[in-house]
C-alpha cells in the first residue's frame, strides 16, 4: 500500500509515543525481574492505579497534571515498596508463590477498580494543547512531550545506575547476587528500590496513556503483555534491550494497523518476538 508521505511521518510519530510508554512499563518489569528475579504480573494493574490516582488528583482535585504524575510516581513507588515487603518478600528464592501472588493481585486489583471507578471510560487532561507543524504533518504536542518524557525517564535510571552509589549497587546485585552481598550490599534494600522504581515507572506510564488514550480497570493488561515480550525481545535482564524493544513493539503497532489492518497488527509483534529468538534464543540484546 502507497501511503502519502505525511501520513508515514504521522504514524511514526504515533509509533514512537507508543513505544515512550512500553518502554517505561517494560524497565520497570526488566529492573525487578534483575534484582528480586521474579516476574511481576502485577505491574499492569500498577500502570492502571498511577492513571487513575492522577484522574483523581488533576481532574477531581484541580492539581496541575504534571504534579499530579510525579505524585502519582511517588505514590505507587510506595505501593511497590509496600508489595516487596509484606508479599513478594516472603517468597524470595522461590519460583511458583510469586507468580501466584502478583496474578490475585492482579485479579484483586483489576476487581476493586471496577468497583471503585466503574467500568465507563475516563480521560486525564492533556500534558499538551494543540499541535505543531512538522514536515507538513499537523503533530499533536502531547505526543512528543510524552516521547519527550519517557526519553528522559529512561536517561535519568540510566544515569543513575552507572553514576550513583545505589545504583551502582542495584547492578551488582543483578550481575551477582551473592558476591555483591559479601560486599555488604543488601539484597532487600536492593529489591525495595527496584520495586518503587518499577512501580513509579509504570505510574508515568499509564498516567501518559491515560493522557494520550482512555482509562479504564483493564488498561494495564495490555501493556504487560507487550512489556512481557518486550523483555523477551531485548533481553532478559536488559535495560538497553527494553528501550529498544519498546521503540521497536511501538513502531510495529503505530504502523502495520495503518498497512495491513488491526488483526495483522495484533499478531505482529507476536509473531517478530518469535522469529527473534528462534534466531538468537537469548534476545537481541542478551548474554549467552
Amino acid at each position: 500500500m502507497a501511503l502519502p508521505f505525511q501520513v508515514w511521518v504521522q504514524i511514526i510519530i504515533n509509533g514512537l509515543s507508543l513505544g515512550g510508554l512500553y518502554v517505561l512499563i517494560a524497565l520497570g518489569l526488566t529492573l525487578i525481574l534483575s534484582i528480586m528475579g521474579i516476574l511481576q504480573l502485577a505491574h499492569g494493574e500498577v500502570y492502571m492505579l498511577g492513571a487513575y490516582a492522577v484522574y483523581y488528583l488533576a481532574v477531581k482535585m484541580g492539581i496541575n497534571v504534571y504534579a499530579a504524575i510525579l505524585f502519582s510516581m511517588f505514590l505507587m513507588a510506595g505501593f511497590g515498596m509496600l508489595m516487596e515487603r509484606f508479599l513478594f518478600r516472603r517468597c524470595e528464592d522461590k519460583v511458583l508463590s510469586p507468580i501466584i501472588i502478583s496474578t490475585g493481585l492482579t485479579l484483586i486489583l483489576q476487581a476493586g477498580a471496577v468497583i471503585v471507578f466503574g467500568l465507563y471510560e475516563r480521560s486525564i487532561p492533556r500534558l499538551s494543547e494543540g499541535s505543531f507543524e512538522l514536515m507538513g504533518v499537523f503533530v499533536p504536542k502531547d505526543r512528543m512531550v510524552a516521547m519527550v518524557i519517557s526519553a528522559c525517564m529512561a536517561y535519568m535510571l540510566y544515569l543513575f545506575l552507572k553514576r550513583t552509589k545505589l545504583g551502582l549497587g542495584m547492578v551488582a546485585s543483578a550481575q551477582n547476587p551473592q558476591a555483591a552481598q559479601l560486599k555488604g550490599i543488601d539484597p532487600h534494600k536492593m529489591s525495595l528500590l527496584a520495586m518503587a522504581i518499577g512501580s513509579g515507572f509504570a505510574a508515568a506510564g499509564g498516567a501518559m496513556a491515560g493522557s494520550i488514550l482512555m482509562l479504564t480497570p483493564f488498561m494495564g493488561t495490555l501493556p504487560l503483555v507487550k512489556g512481557l515480550a518486550i523483555i523477551v525481545l531485548g533481553g532478559m535482564g536488559s535495560l538497553s534491550g527494553a528501550v529498544f524493544g519498546g521503540i521497536l513493539i511501538g513502531l510495529i503497532d503505530g504502523i502495520v494497523p495503518v498497512l495491513f489492518g488491526p488483526l495483522t497488527a495484533s499478531l505482529a509483534p507476536l509473531v517478530i518476538v518469535i522469529i527473534i529468538l528462534l534466531i538468537r534464543p537469548q534476545g537481541l540484546f542478551g548474554h549467552e
